[in-house]
């Protein structure tokens, strides 16, 4: 399939997902419209969206949360298909996690 003008000709690996004729991004970063809490959303599998302290600010939950390699932590998961992943999969995930983190940083010019 042709790449969409939109997308670049050369994607990270595993940065786009393919279903069909519908091309989207694998990692979505954006704010609450209702609050100032950034989110990070996840549409591969397993799907998930949480929240991202960026700032150190945030009442991160003492349950479950995942420190990144930059410092940011994700917390608040809400897990999209029903249950966490495994430990081994949930260090993967939060690689990639970082990765995105990392490229969107760069892209708004952080």
């Amino acid at each position: 399939m042709p790449k969409l003008p939109h997308f670049s000709t050369t994607p990270i690996a595993d940065a786009v997902i393919e279903s069909g004729d519908i091309r989207a991004d694998r990692w979505i970063i954006g704010e609450g419209t209702d609050s100032q809490f950034e989110y990070l959303v996840h549409l591969g599998q397993p799907r998930f969206a949480c929240k991202v302290d960026v700032d150190d600010d945030a009442k991160v939950s003492k349950l479950f949360n995942i420190e990144l390699e930059a410092g940011e932590r994700l917390y608040d998961f809400v897990w999209l298909d029903g249950k966490a992943p495994d430990p081994a999969d949930l260090k993967t995930l939060a690689h990639a996690a970082s990765a995105a983190l990392e490229r969107n940083a760069r892209k708004l010019g952080y």
